[in-house]
């Protein structure tokens, strides 16, 4: 998978909020400076910066007042990348999610590097830490792509109690989303007010099953715990109304939130994830 990283370089994200902090980034700054982007104009007494003077402006001035040309700095930001490894995520019908969430993880920590940004990590199953990684702007790729991560538990504890920062920080919540719906509005609710992108990785093979007569081992998937079942076309139709349903209902506690998540099934097209990235809410 390393080969293919180097689409992740399309991903840029732009908060809509300004941001504190002087270290130089690709993002909006609150603080008003040097800069390559005019800001405004505002009164030399007010901000005693005369190698800005605007010439134009004070000719023009009737009072004759001295005004100076503020620009936008720009500054940098923590992306912080969340991955639910419960049990469910481990369960395979027709895609590798542990695999796209590795990849997910590499292409994320790469893309925030080549935009100057810090990359941080928390990789929890259930109520379990099982990695951590503090912010860094040090190559992760291809280490990412080979951690070891073996999916248990449920629900979603240790993500709702990780400290994270408000400011200067975009969080990736990567997830199959296979949570009750009050669990999954408890760990919206701790993650604000920080900007959320939520990342949905979803399996067509379990949404969708082939409706045929047979015999199938079915793992449940939370607990990741196996039956076998009778397959037959209605019990396929009665799977697949069941996860339209849930879908609408998870969507609904997102649009709560006032989040659209960014939905991959079976496998990442770079170039649709990087769309969606530039149009989300964040």
């Amino acid at each position: 998978m390393s080969q293919h990283l180097h689409l992740f370089d399309a991903l840029a994200w732009q908060l809509s909020r300004r941001l504190p902090g002087v270290r130089t980034g690709q993002h909006a700054g609150r603080m008003r400076g040097t800069g390559e982007e005019f800001a405004d104009i505002a009164p030399l007494l007010a901000h005693p910066d005369p190698r800005r003077l605007d010439l134009r402006r004070a000719i023009t001035d009737p009072f004759g007042t001295l005004y100076v040309r503020r620009f936008q700095t720009r500054t940098d930001l923590r992306l912080h990348l969340c991955l639910d490894a419960s049990a469910s995520l481990g369960v395979v019908a027709g895609a590798d999610r542990l695999g796209l969430a590795r990849l997910l993880m590499a292409g994320f920590a790469q893309a925030a590097r080549r935009g100057r940004d810090l990359f941080s990590l928390t990789v929890c199953a259930g109520d379990r830490v099982l990695h951590e990684q503090v912010p860094t702007r040090r190559d992760l790729a291809t280490e990412l792509l080979e951690l070891p991560l073996q999916p248990s538990g449920r629900g979603a504890a240790a993500l709702m109690a990780q400290d994270l920062p408000q400011d200067r920080i975009l969080v990736v919540l990567i997830s199959d989303f296979e949570l009750a719906t009050d669990e999954l509005a408890l760990l919206l609710a701790a993650l604000r007010p920080r900007p959320v992108l939520p990342i949905w990785l979803r399996d067509s093979g379990l949404e969708t099953p082939p409706a045929r007569l047979g015999l199938a081992q079915v793992l449940d998937p939370e607990t990741g715990r196996g039956r076998t079942v009778l397959t037959s076309r209605a019990w396929a139709e009665a799977q697949s109304r069941a996860a339209r349903a849930r879908h609408k209902t998870l969507l609904r506690v997102f649009a709560e939130y006032g989040l659209a998540p960014v939905q991959i099934t079976d496998s990442i097209d770079v170039a649709d994830l990087a769309a969606a990235l530039a149009e989300a809410p964040l």
